[in-house]
């Protein structure tokens, strides 16, 4: 099988990440679902702003792809 960053996704539904966005704020959850734009669907997802360290708890949400800059696994 391939390693291939679609699969890696693949692997790692229903576990937790950590999304850091083009506008500097961070989003953890876990992944339910995605698309091939990277659009991503978390639930039990919290917001961080980087600049103030302030989070936010807000249960599920979905994040444009294009908004993404990176996805790394999280605790």
């Amino acid at each position: 099988m391939n390693n291939r960053p679609i699969d890696i996704l693949e692997k790692s539904k229903g576990k937790r990440v950590m999304i850091k966005l083009r506008n500097m704020t961070n989003v953890s959850g876990e992944i339910k679902a995605y698309d091939l734009h990277l659009n991503m669907w978390l639930d039990n997802a919290k917001i961080t702003d980087t600049n103030t360290n302030i989070e936010k708890e807000v249960g599920k949400i979905l994040i444009r792809g294009d908004n993404i800059t990176y996805i790394a696994p999280s605790k």
